[in-house]
């Protein structure tokens, strides 16, 4: 659960955030005149969220490296080097 707080709690509160994001493994968002501006989240999560992100994109090279392994390299990277993606 995504718990949220106020830019100025969080700032008068710092060290109490700090001990809710580390030792209660919570994720605290920092809000400033009711928008997200930021998200506090535990080192274990954070590496959990990186190693996720890391897979995917990975994944998804993998996929369109399928989709064009009958495509000659040459019309690729010219395609690729065009720009206009």
């Amino acid at each position: 659960m995504l718990t949220t707080m106020t830019a100025r709690a969080a700032r008068d509160g710092f060290t109490d955030l700090l001990g809710e994001v580390y030792y209660g493994k919570k994720s605290i968002a920092v809000e400033k005149k009711g928008r997200v501006f930021a998200v506090v989240v535990n080192p274990d999560e954070y590496e959990t969220l990186k190693k996720v992100a890391k897979m995917r994109f990975f994944g998804m090279v993998d996929d369109i490296q399928k989709q064009n392994k009958d495509k000659n390299i040459g019309a690729v990277m010219k395609d690729v080097t065009a720009g206009g993606y």
